[in-house]
């Protein structure tokens, strides 16, 4: 009799608590399974629509001028082999003057479009940000101050400058990058005092992930710096 008055008198809420808890934990695991897999989904079909473009522009020719001689015949795969063609060519007219010329005379024709300028300007944008030259051209993460005191911004050290002839307070200064989310090729160039920005422990590429994402992928602060921390001279 005393068990089953026990039994009556126990916390309710210790019966529903797992419940929350088990769902909580269902969701975190639900999410975690999306930010991997709609990456990787979206990388495979991007590439696919590349490689399926590329073949319906050059196997249809390719197959004709071959059924001359073998009728009906089909090179598989030409859709990827000539992607990473065009690949390799465009970076190679890129490493010089004449290349870089017809390069940008491309895109400047293709800003004059209105909406192609758009779609180009900003699938561009992303894929410098998180390419290696751009994170290469940035020094260290940082937090600063901006836009006011207790409010704090992520930025990227590209420079430090000594200014001692302008003022006291540009005796030494880093030039800082914040960026704008998602598009990090846009923001602010900023003049920080030393002493006024805080090291964070994090990669360049960690940083610029974190920005892309608004936030969401946080890097771990706790774990040993995988950089140096310290600010550039």
């Amino acid at each position: 009799m005393t068990d089953a008055l026990d039994q009556q008198t126990t916390d309710p809420s210790e019966a529903t608590h797992p419940k929350p808890r088990a769902r909580t934990h269902f969701k975190r695991i639900l999410v975690t399974g999306l930010v991997i897999l709609v990456p990787v989904t979206l990388t495979v079909y991007i590439l696919k629509q590349i490689f399926d473009f590329m073949d319906g522009i050059f196997a249809p020719v390719i197959d004709k001028a071959i059924g001359v001689y073998l009728p009906g015949f089909h090179i598989p795969g030409l859709g990827l082999l000539l992607t990473l063609l065009v690949v390799l060519l465009l970076g190679w007219l890129s490493t010089n003057v004449v290349g870089r010329r017809l390069i940008q005379g491309a895109e400047a024709l293709i800003c004059r479009i209105p909406v192609a300028k758009s779609i180009y300007s900003a699938t561009k944008g992303v894929l410098e940000a998180v390419s290696f030259d751009q994170s290469e051209a940035f020094q260290r993460v940082v937090l600063i101050e901006y836009p006011k005191e207790n409010i704090f911004a992520l930025a990227f050290v590209t420079k430090s400058a000594r200014w001692p002839e302008l003022s006291p307070k540009t005796s030494d200064v880093l030039l800082v990058f914040v960026p704008t989310t998602p598009n990090p090729t846009s923001g602010f160039l900023l003049l920080v005092p030393r002493s006024e920005a805080i090291a964070m422990p994090m990669s360049v590429e960690e940083g610029i992930r974190m920005v892309i994402s608004g936030g969401i992928l946080l890097p771990d602060l706790a774990r040993p710096a995988a950089v140096p921390t310290d600010l550039p001279d």
